[in-house]
């Protein structure tokens, strides 16, 4: 795992760029890798790279890298998890290798095929390339966005494993994008390809884009998901055994690394799948598990995975949160960079701390439930229809005030806050009514938050990207599939993955994702939707997997997750931070709130008059994202004086390629 950035001139004569402008982009990633570092400086172009080692440690591997004639030179950053299979078909085709790593793989596969190398790999990754041959900049994300790649084509064409990076660049501003940032306010994130800065963009999942010199840029979507041709049938024993085979192959293939490796388990049957499977692979000794909990009991359920650890005999560790955390909200913020309202992020982050100690690579559960229908949501749209059969007279007038009334809910999924999101999200039709459940700020808070010249300068509806994500789903997809399709295209991305990336790449953590290996989504699409869930009970495929395998209690468990005590926390520990961050001078400033709606939300949350935790959350979070990368008051450096110093390589053209000075040529390269 890495991170890479650079710059590519739109001028064909243009001299190269300041080394010491690449030496800062790559300094801004040192913390994704603090093992190595490189910059190449060519004409009109820069490339950087920071290595975390963990396949081929030695210097083989080093990057940015490039082919023996100096044709392509690449920078990559994340796993190709089927490198070794894409390699043996390399070299029968001729082509030679310097190195056991799978960027050599993708830059030997691209001199072959292409960008017709990419429907070869199975992997997360993000790389660019640039094939001096015709003097182009390609660029390449995994189809399920679990590696990222941000960019800006102001003046130049910039590019970054995170935004630090092009804001590196003193010429590069940070200005907010309002109509990003109000479709944060509603969704918790700003939908790629927005990022909420004005003018910096993300690469989509499963797009390349092809960047000639005179600023011409194309893009196109090499890979969508996997569907069968039609709805699926077949057996439900059949789906069990295929989910059962393609997640054990994919964590074999995962659990692939030089340097430890174990897993993040919350004690669910996501996570604790993977350590089943890691268990029965075997070869190392006990699997090293990880994972985190809360003081207040009504929260923790690190119980649970400790329950599952002794099921598997694997090594446990195990840390507590406490609502000291809000210390740390300014650094999780600065990581995070778009601004992100998901609070799991807080506990995520911690516990990637706490795994770096002892692993560089852990494999994590994400992504199932977003296959077979884990979440409460999918419950919610199946009672939705019902609601509105009743007339909207009395669901106006007497259910929806009533709901709003009820006593506040001091648990962890409390009936009043549930029967709220439903009430306000059934009013729409489908899916905005399953974005609904989800949604941070309503529409109604909306409409009396944002002052009326920014909500004049705004679309009226901020819910249009929601609608898009089902522009690539086939037409036979049933209710439950076009739900599961907005989440593994809208919600997966934006997010659960946002938040696993920027979080554990944080402390130099590699967190991989066997549930989004190619085989087991292609498993996953392949099943009935009455496979994955029926009624209340969702992901029954896989508890008929580890029936034989998990204690009852884990396996009748409610769905849960990182989820903190928010409510309770913004009312009483955390106050004084919500009070600093979100102030009458911060409104101001940002020109969209009005102040009057803001305290009013703060005092009747603190008095206990109603519970705006995710609205204002949503708010602290955009309060310290303002200070942070806007206004500037508080960013923070995330240099690392450990890591190593990045090595620059200045290559001057030699026979159509570019290569240092001192660089041996090898003739007899079959590129």
């Amino acid at each position: 795992m890495c991170g890479i950035a650079g710059i590519f001139e739109f001028d064909a004569l243009a001299l190269p760029p300041d080394a010491g402008l690449g030496l800062r982009m790559a300094d801004s990633l040192v913390h994704r890798g603090p093992d190595d570092g490189g910059l190449l400086v060519a004409p009109g172009l820069l490339l950087a790279h920071r290595r975390l080692a963990v396949i081929d440690l030695s210097l083989h591997a080093h990057q940015p890298m490039c082919d023996r004639r100096g044709w392509c030179w690449l920078v990559f950053n994340g796993e190709i998890y089927n490198f070794r299979e894409c390699r043996r078909k390399l070299e029968s085709l001729g082509r030679r290798f310097r190195s056991d790593s799978d960027t050599e793989v993708l830059l030997e596969g691209y001199l072959e095929w292409g960008m017709d190398v990419l429907p070869e790999l199975n992997g997360m990754f993000a790389f660019a390339l640039w094939d001096c041959r015709d003097d182009t900049l390609w660029l390449a994300r995994d189809p399920m966005g679990i590696k990222p790649l941000f960019y800006s084509e102001r003046g130049a064409f910039r590019f970054g494993s995170e935004i630090k990076a092009i804001l590196a660049d003193d010429r590069i501003p940070a200005h907010p994008d309002w109509e990003s940032l109000d479709r944060f306010l509603t969704f918790g994130y700003p939908p790629a390809p927005s990022t909420g800065f004005d003018g910096i963009r993300q690469v989509m999942p499963g797009e390349w884009i092809r960047v000639a010199r005179t600023g011409k840029v194309t893009r196109r979507r090499w890979e969508d998901l996997p569907y069968p041709s039609g709805p699926p049938g077949g057996a439900f024993r059949d789906s069990v055994d295929r989910l059962d085979a393609a997640l054990a192959s994919a964590v074999e293939r995962q659990m692939v690394s030089d340097v430890p490796l174990g897993a993040l388990l919350s004690g669910g049957l996501d996570s604790s799948a993977i350590v089943r499977a890691m268990a029965r692979r075997g070869g190392g000794g006990a699997v090293e598990t990880f994972t985190i909990g809360f003081e207040d009991p009504r929260f923790d359920e690190s119980t649970f995975a400790a329950e599952v650890a002794r099921t598997f005999g694997t090594r446990h560790h195990a840390r507590r949160v406490d609502p000291d955390v809000a210390s740390i909200l300014t650094t999780i913020v600065s990581h995070a960079e778009e601004p992100l309202a998901d609070h799991s992020a807080i506990p995520f982050h911690l516990l990637s701390e706490s795994v770096r100690k002892q692993v560089t690579v852990a494999l994590s559960g994400d992504g199932a439930d977003e296959l077979l229908g884990g979440y409460m949501t999918y419950r919610a749209s199946q009672l939705a229809p019902y609601y509105r059969a009743i007339p909207g007279p009395i669901r106006r007038s007497i259910l929806g005030p009533l709901a709003r009334r009820l006593p506040l809910s001091r648990g962890k999924y409390g009936a009043s806050m549930l029967l709220r999101r439903f009430v306000d999200a059934a009013e729409r039709p489908f899916p905005f009514d399953h974005c609904g459940w989800r949604r941070m700020v309503s529409s109604d808070l909306r409409r009396r938050l944002l002052t009326p010249e920014r909500l004049a300068a705004l679309p009226p509806e901020p819910l249009a990207p929601y609608a898009d994500a089902l522009a690539g789903a086939p037409d036979w997809l049933d209710p439950l599939a076009r739900q599961l399709h907005l989440d593994l295209t809208f919600h997966l991305p934006n997010d659960m993955l946002v938040k696993v990336d920027r979080m554990s790449m944080a402390h130099a953590l590699e967190v991989r994702v066997p549930w989004l290996d190619r085989e087991v989504v292609r498993a996953c699409l392949a099943m009935p939707s009455g496979h994955k869930r029926r009624g209340n009970k969702g992901k029954m495929v896989l508890a008929a997997m580890l029936h034989d395998d998990l204690p009852p209690a884990i396996l009748r468990r409610r769905k849960a997750g990182f989820v903190m005590p928010l409510e309770q926390w913004l009312r009483c520990e955390w106050q004084p931070l919500l009070r600093s961050a979100l102030t009458a001078e911060f409104a101001h400033q940002t020109g969209a709130f009005q102040w009057t709606c803001l305290e009013s939300m703060i005092d009747e949350h603190a008095l206990g008059r109603g519970d705006h935790a995710y609205a204002l959350f949503t708010l602290l979070v955009m309060g310290i994202w303002w200070r942070v990368w806007i206004t500037g008051e508080t960013r923070r450096s995330v240099r690392r004086p450990d890591a190593a110093p990045t090595q620059v390589h200045r290559v001057v053209r030699s026979q159509g390629g570019y290569l240092e000075p001192s660089h041996p040529r090898d003739e007899g390269d079959p590129s």
